[in-house]
């Protein structure tokens, strides 16, 4: 019983050593999601992630716990008409930066479990190739999210 705790004790260590690793490596500011209508299965979000590193971190995979699938988008003009294209996944460069902002790269949220209107939060996870997950708390705005603020 005693060995059990210490080991359940280690794992607890190591998920808070993983959790303060992620938030030296990585910084997220701006993130927001665009309010939809009551009626839309589907919404967007948008933030700003910086590598606070000296080598390139890859984002592989989007979740949240508030919408049955989400995934990274890129949209793409062609011919007058614009397209949301996916994208397998995100580079991050050394010591650099990557906007997720309308009418470029941007996380879509497909299928909400609940209504969303402004002032409302949803949890989103960032996934890494190197294993660590980033969980942001973002809030619902309306219109173009001016009053957007830091969250890592």
């Amino acid at each position: 019983m005693k060995s059990a705790a210490i080991l359940l004790g280690g794992w607890i260590l190591l998920a808070i050593a993983g959790t303060a690793l992620a938030a030296q490596t990585m910084d997220v500011t701006g993130g927001w999601v665009r309010e939809a209508p009551p009626t839309s299965r589907v919404l967007a979000a948008y933030m700003q992630i910086i590598n606070l590193t000296d080598t390139d971190l890859t984002i592989t995979g989007i979740s949240s716990p508030d919408f049955d699938s989400a995934e990274l988008h890129r949209t793409v003009v062609e011919g007058g008409v614009a397209s949301m294209l996916p994208v397998p996944e995100l580079v991050i460069p050394a010591a650099g930066s990557v906007l997720l902002e309308p009418g470029g790269l941007h996380l879509m949220l497909f299928e909400p479990v609940r209504s969303l209107v402004q002032g409302d939060s949803v949890t989103l996870v960032l996934h890494r190739s190197d294993g660590i997950c980033i969980t942001l708390s973002v809030p619902v705005l309306r219109g173009t999210g001016e009053a957007h603020v830091h969250h890592h």
